[in-house]
């Protein structure tokens, strides 16, 4: 499915797959990470081990899984325009088309299920428009490890153009991509299947330049002191980009969820998860589905399907 989309400096659409089970009200709304695309969701490898949308259609949720702007077969507009506040205003047109039946069918709730800078992204969404129902975030906190970030990700991110995957994209140098081979980074390998790995590399995508620096102001902004919502957190122990002594608590499910309550506003119900051994990539990784065991229960008992 397609769903048109405005943003400052231009319009487009948002790609995406829509899966609805028999009878589902409720329908999750997956927004995946930097340099990712949909597949994030809905890994074609071992899927019965590394697709939550699977997981969430078995356990009678809709899911739409898109391409966020920039990314996959979403529009690509000029890389300047790719910003926190344009991925924001497009996932929100995005969650205005299921409310009202824009797609084919209108849903009564909206889970927002976001990754890394889908997380960052559904921080904005929920902040701002107060328009969903409850959010799961993984790889994500309200304290991140700058130096670590820039060092292992924003520095192994060259031109997506020097690509030979993305050298005849016409893609201007604002677009970016990992370096070839270091797709690793967003595993903790030990936790990790290596073909997993190698069937990542093969299908990244690209991110916008500017879409860290603009996002980064969460940091500082109180984004989601008016957010009131159910939210749970899901993290892995060794994701050195939020987790740690310079991010967030991440030593027990406890210790993660209290960390992350006081930036929430005084309505919302915050829970956390933090997975022993596991990476950035919650879904990715040799425990995926012990996440997405409470990734369901967390929807079951506060919105249902």
């Amino acid at each position: 499915m397609r769903t048109p989309v405005k943003f400052t400096g231009g319009s487009g659409h948002i790609a995406g797959t829509l899966c609805v089970p028999p009878g589902a009200k409720t329908v999750q709304l997956l927004v995946h990470g930097y340099s990712y695309a949909r597949y994030y969701w809905d890994f074609p490898y071992e899927p019965e081990t590394y697709s939550y949308a699977r997981r969430a259609n078995e356990a009678g949720y809709a899911t739409l899984a898109i391409d966020r702007i920039g990314d996959g077969e979403s529009t690509h507009p000029p890389g300047a325009t790719l910003t926190w506040d344009t991925a924001a205003r497009t996932v929100q047109q995005v969650v205005t088309a299921l409310r009202d039946g824009s797609l084919g069918q209108s849903f009564d709730k909206v889970i927002l299920v976001g990754h890394s800078y889908g997380s960052v992204t559904s921080y904005l969404v929920a902040g701002r428009y107060h328009d969903v129902d409850a959010m799961i975030v993984t790889g994500i906190a309200h304290r991140v490890n700058l130096a670590d970030l820039t060092a292992r990700l924003v520095a192994q991110s060259p031109p997506a153009v020097l690509d030979p995957k993305f050298a005849k994209s016409g893609y201007d140098p604002l677009y970016v991509t990992t370096r070839k081979g270091a797709r690793g980074l967003f595993y903790n390998t030990d936790n990790a299947d290596p073909k997993v790995i190698e069937v990542d590399e093969k299908l990244k995508q690209t991110a916008g330049v500017l879409e860290i620096p603009t996002a980064a102001v969460y940091l500082l902004n109180n984004v989601s002191k008016t957010t009131n919502i159910p939210v749970l957190t899901v993290n892995g122990d060794a994701d050195t980009f939020f987790c740690g002594t310079l991010a967030a608590d991440c030593s027990s499910d406890e210790a993660l969820a209290e960390f992350e309550r006081p930036f929430y506003g005084p309505k919302a119900k915050v829970e956390a998860m933090v997975i022993p051994d596991g990476g950035h990539d919650i879904n990715l990784e040799k425990t995926a589905p012990k996440a997405y065991d409470r990734m369901i229960d967390f929807a079951d008992r506060h919105v249902g399907s």
